[in-house]
Order: structure tokens, then sequence, then C-alpha cells
């Protein structure tokens, strides 16, 4: 059985597709409180509007408990469960709902198998794909999960995903940077291109750009270190549907044969990161 928590951002149809299970996050914004697994574009809308209104939002990590009451019932019933997450530089959700599944797994004599990816967002859509082809590859046999232990790192150690931001006030607020940054970055008109690093698994700025067309030129430009072999891609935003359609064009200018998906960032990561926000993920050479 596949899980993934809820800031894997997944289209419901992929959802429904592999039989995914979504484990939820708790988010409030203004007086709202909500448990959020997926939503629809109405739904998106509302949220970051709300946001660009000056709403407060927050949200809150996977807790041990809500993870045990996640996947037990699946242990129970007989299932071994693969489970992708937030990067465990970002929050301790990997670890809480790694330590639930270890424990049920060790309780029930099941199989657990929650790899630290170090990716945010859609990004973990790659990796369930590859699990699933190597499901099938390795399908006849007693250790098929030990097989798909071994060989999927090789994949997740190459996604590249490059973000920017429409005000650097979210990141800001989230502890990534300082007020004085906040304040001049944004006069200057300053936007950052934020990656998930591998190491640790944080967001880190690498570069900086003037301009938002300068930021999403730059972010067009690393598609200089997708590997050939992968023609899937995946542009991620948060209410700026517009400046997705416009990176979409300047990619296929170069690019004509890549199979590109725009997906909408959920409130998890959204909240964090702001309404505006873009990025671009794709495998790595």
């Amino acid at each position: 059985m596949y899980f993934a928590d809820s800031t894997c951002d997944m289209p419901l149809e992929f959802i429904k597709k592999y039989n995914i299970q979504i484990l939820g996050l708790r988010y409030n914004i203004g007086n709202t409180d909500g448990w959020y697994t997926t939503a629809n574009k109405e739904q998106l809308d509302d949220y970051y509007t709300r946001m660009r209104k000056g709403e407060s939002a927050s949200t809150s990590l996977v807790l041990y408990d809500d993870a045990i009451t996640a996947f037990e019932p699946f242990f129970r019933d007989g299932w071994d469960i693969i489970h992708f997450g937030l990067s465990s530089g970002l929050a301790k959700t990997y670890e809480n709902a790694l330590n639930a599944g270890t424990d049920l797994a060790k309780k029930y004599g099941r199989k657990f198998y929650a790899p630290d990816t170090k990716c945010v967002s859609a990004m973990n859509i790659f990796i369930i794909e590859k699990c699933k082809e190597l499901e099938e590859k390795y399908a006849n046999l007693p250790d098929c999960l030990e097989k798909i232990i071994v060989e999927l790192p090789e994949l997740y150690n190459r996604i590249q995903a490059f973000f920017t931001v429409e005000n650097l006030k979210y990141l800001q607020k989230s502890g990534r940077l300082s007020d004085a940054a906040k304040l001049v970055g944004n006069f200057l008109n300053i936007k950052p291109i934020v990656i998930c690093e591998k190491k640790e698994g944080k967001l880190v700025s690498i570069t900086k750009r003037i301009g938002r067309l300068a930021s999403l030129q730059y972010i067009a430009s690393t598609l200089s270190k997708i590997d050939p072999s992968y023609k899937k891609m995946f542009i991620i935003h948060a209410d700026c549907q517009k400046d997705a359609e416009m990176l979409e064009q300047k990619i296929r200018k170069t690019n004509k044969d890549l199979e590109i998906q725009i997906v909408e960032l959920g409130f998890i990561i959204g909240t964090h990161t702001g309404p505006g926000t873009i990025g671009l993920g794709f495998v790595g050479k």
C-alpha cells in the first residue's frame, strides 16, 4: 500500500490511479481550522485569496498518533506500506511518520519503508511511478520490497526542483530570511531561487534575480540539467496560473517534446512560501 502526506500535492487523478492513501496535515487560516488532504481549484483559490487579503495562516506537523491512526488499519489487514512525505529537513512530520510506521510494522509483522527523499511537493510523483515500475518488474520475487529499496535512491537523489516566490515575507515568517533581507529584498524586487538541497533536505537560496520575469527565465534555464531519458516534468505554482503558463511557453520554445504537467501547490507548503510561488521540477542527469 502506498501512502503520501498531503505536502506531496498529488493531483486527484494520480491518487486514484495508484490508490494512494493521503496522510493529512492540520492548517489554520483566519478563524478556520482544517485538515488538509487534497483540495480542488475552488478551495485553493479561496485559500490563497484569503492569504493575499492578509489573513494569517499556519500549519501543524503530522503527530505520531496521527500516523498511527492512518497506518494501523492497513497493517492490521495484512498490508506492507511504502510512505512518502515532506523532507526531514523541513519538519518533524517525516520523523513522526517513520517512527509510527516502524513501530506498527514490528507489532503486526509487516514491512514498512519510508525513504527520506529530500523532495518537496509533486516531486514525489516521480518516485511513486518508479516504485510501481519496480514493483511490476520484481512482482514474482519474495524480496520485491527489498529490491525496490535498493534501486530507488538512485532516482530520488537526481530529482531537482527550483522555486521562486512573489513575496519574501512568507519565507521570512518561516525563519528562512532575516527581517532586513525581507525588507530590502521586496524594496529592490529581488527574487530568490530556492532549492531543497540533498544533504540535509532544507530549503536554501542558491541565487537571486531582480524581478519576476528574470527569475522565471532563470528557472527555465535549469532544464539544461535534465536527464534526456526523462521527458516528464512539473511546473508547480500557488495561485499564479498565468505565470505557470508563461514558464511553460518559455520551456517549449527549446524543448518541444517534453511532457509538462502544471500542478497547483497545496495549502501546507503554500502557507510557508505564499501565493505567487512557482517552481520547476524534473529528474536531473
